[in-house]
């Protein structure tokens, strides 16, 4: 079974409660959210009321599976105060998931020094004392300057003999090289060869506004990008069943209609005919 969902907003008076009302009127069967403002080093803690009514709406909702986002200010490549700013802010995220039963949470490693991206993500883990959920998962990403993240070899290391995970972005690859339009079924076989798929349980399905190579992070609507039917690929690869598929695309009723249509007329084409 393929779950699927868009990355909501817990702006408004219901927070997050309101992510999951929105995730069942669109009739998602997963979601995305950030467990604070992305933007700031700001946070607040979740009331138990909130924390309550989540749970009962997800619980009414069939438990859709949900991930927390960690802030776009995250560097866990840094140096000094802002890596220790960077693995507070990770560690509050965790710990936010945790509260809420959430089963993911997703974190751009950031700029600078593998073996600081590393470091710091375990040490967010200890310090929200996270066991086994949420699972924290590292996301690939474009490249460019000193980002960490963007070939699948390095991921691997990053990963190696820890519970870390990878949420693999399919712009990002795309902008990093990997050819997810003319082979996207290549590009899983190399994630799989360094990384092993059963630690890729989430993916964020984007198209891509740059060309292949170019490390252009910017995400486009499915088939109004460079990608295209290469994500069908993807979504649909038996490989990954069972995943959490997100689309970290632009929004309004109509961005939203369109891009459900597209991904839905995807999984009817492997649907069981009567």
């Amino acid at each position: 079974m393929v779950r699927y969902g868009f990355h909501l907003s817990i702006a408004g008076k219901k927070g997050v409660a309101g992510a999951v009302e929105e995730a069942m009127r669109l009739g998602l069967s997963a979601f995305q959210i950030f467990a604070k403002s992305p933007r700031s080093w700001k946070t607040r803690a979740l009331s138990p009321g909130e924390v309550e009514a989540f749970r009962a709406l997800r619980e009414a909702a069939g438990e859709l599976p949900g991930v927390v986002h960690a802030s776009y200010l995250v560097n866990l490549g840094a140096e000094g105060e802002l890596w220790e700013k960077s693995v507070m802010s990770l560690a509050d995220d965790l710990e936010k998931a945790r509260l809420l039963g959430l089963e993911y949470v997703v974190v751009h490693p950031g700029s600078g020094s593998p073996e600081r991206v590393r470091e710091g993500a375990l040490k967010a883990l200890r310090l929200a004392g996270v066991k086994e959920r949420p699972r924290l998962l590292l996301e690939n990403t474009a490249g460019g300057g000193e980002k960490v993240g963007a070939r699948f070899e390095e991921l691997a290391w990053l990963i190696a003999d820890t519970p870390l995970g990878v949420c693999l972005d399919t712009c990002h690859a795309f902008a990093a090289g990997y050819d997810v339009k003319e082979a996207p079924a290549q590009v899983l076989s190399q994630l799989d060869r360094a990384v092993g798929l059963e630690r890729v349980p989430v993916v964020h399905l984007n198209d891509s506004v740059g060309d292949l190579g170019s490390r252009v992070d910017h995400h486009a609507h499915l088939l109004q990008g460079r990608i295209g039917e290469g994500l069908k690929g993807v979504l649909l690869d038996p490989r990954l069943r069972g995943r959490v598929f997100i689309l970290e695309t632009p929004r309004s009723p109509e961005e939203d209609a369109w891009n459900l249509r597209v991904l839905r007329g995807w999984l009817e084409e492997t649907a069981p005919q009567e």
